[in-house]
């Protein structure tokens, strides 16, 4: 008899815990059935590989609707692509700079908050963002920053500094981001300027960096390609985004991301709807869905990358919120900048003539 208590008492002990844990999870989620029916199909334009391995199935499979996902490896890619024809995708990613250039192109349709009610778990520091007041073309995703990850069986430099990317030692072994603005802000700051300068002479100086620099690369490429590249050690070095750096340090223990010490970029990158989408109401519904703890958490630690969503911290594994590469401390934010928007500026004009001679 004595042992059926203690038996009974464990059972009721796991089932408490169990409730616990779902309460936990989802208090601070919205799970109430969508309001309005949904449409059979959502139509997505993301990069490759930025949703965690299930992320797709499950929300196919708790909702009945068909995502149709199509991949694209720059963001100028996608740009086109929304311009040529805005009614092709319901929801697209981007990163903050490009939201702002999107709304002033009149390409995003504005976001009924009121069909994502898990928008509240978005830390504070990423709402009303500079490049989109009010959020109301904008949800953020995920965030972190550009720099640099190198294979320490070949690179022997300890300080983390930029001046790696300039070193003949490392010709053809070296790769840049395929982001212009990516590209002149490392020479601006490498130089000790603003990553946004749009001074004539420091730009001027940035230029002819990069031309000293160019004959030394691979080239210039997306992230993707370049974190691959690092884990089979077809490259020493590549300047890369933090995410994917993490991942290609998680897959080849030679390899190091790192925060120069001269600072760099941090960004945001956003869910946004495009202005013609033929099912605006399911793609709310989705980026709700995304901003769920638990599945917001699980995108996180598939991917190695920082997360916006406040409360999804709680399930996030500890050596992602541990890695001060993917969260760096507040001193080494101090050396960071968020990308300008530079509007009609005549530094843009500039900005296109140096990396047309790049190219």
């Amino acid at each position: 008899m004595k042992n059926k208590i203690i038996i009974l008492g464990v059972v009721l002990i796991l089932i408490l815990s169990a409730v616990v844990l779902y309460f936990q999870i989802f208090k601070k989620s919205e799970l109430s059935k969508p309001k309005k029916e949904l449409s059979p199909v959502l139509n997505i334009y993301n990069w490759e590989d930025y949703f965690g391995t299930s992320t797709i199935a499950d929300f196919e499979k708790e909702f009945g609707v068909k995502v149709n996902l199509q991949t694209y490896d720059s963001e100028d890619t996608m740009l086109s692509a929304v311009q040529s024809d805005p009614t092709k995708y319901d929801i697209v990613i981007a990163s903050d700079i490009l939201v702002k250039e999107m709304i002033n192109m009149k390409l995003l349709s504005p976001i009924n908050i009121k069909n994502i009610p898990n928008f509240k778990n978005i830390a504070k520091e990423f709402k009303n963002p500079f490049y989109d007041a009010g959020n109301k073309y904008s949800v953020s995703y995920l965030w972190g920053t550009s720099g640099l990850a190198i294979n320490r069986k070949y690179i022997k430099e300890q300080e983390p500094s930029w001046a790696i990317f300039w070193n003949p030692e490392y010709k053809g072994k070296i790769s840049m981001l395929n982001n212009m603005q990516d590209v002149i802000a490392v020479a601006l700051k490498y130089l000790g300027y603003s990553t946004n300068s749009v001074n004539p002479v420091e730009l001027e100086k940035a230029k002819e960096l990069l031309l000293r620099q160019k004959p030394l690369l691979r080239g210039y490429e997306d992230s993707i390609t370049i974190m691959e590249d690092l884990v089979s050690e077809k490259l020493w070095a590549g300047h890369i985004y933090s995410g994917d750096g993490s991942f290609a340090a998680a897959e080849n223990e030679n390899i190091e991301y790192l925060i120069p010490k001269e600072g760099g970029f941090i960004w945001v990158d956003n869910l946004l709807i495009p202005i013609g989408a033929q099912h605006k109401y399911t793609a709310e519904v989705f980026i709700n869905y995304i901003l769920r703890p638990d599945v917001s958490a699980k995108i996180a630690n598939d991917l190695l990358y920082a997360n916006t969503n406040e409360a999804a911290r709680q399930f996030t594994n500890p050596e992602i919120l541990e890695d001060a590469s993917l969260y760096p401390s507040e001193e080494v934010k101090k050396k960071l900048e968020f990308p300008g928007y530079f509007g009609a500026d005549p530094a843009v004009a500039i900005y296109n003539q140096i990396w047309a001679e790049l190219q």
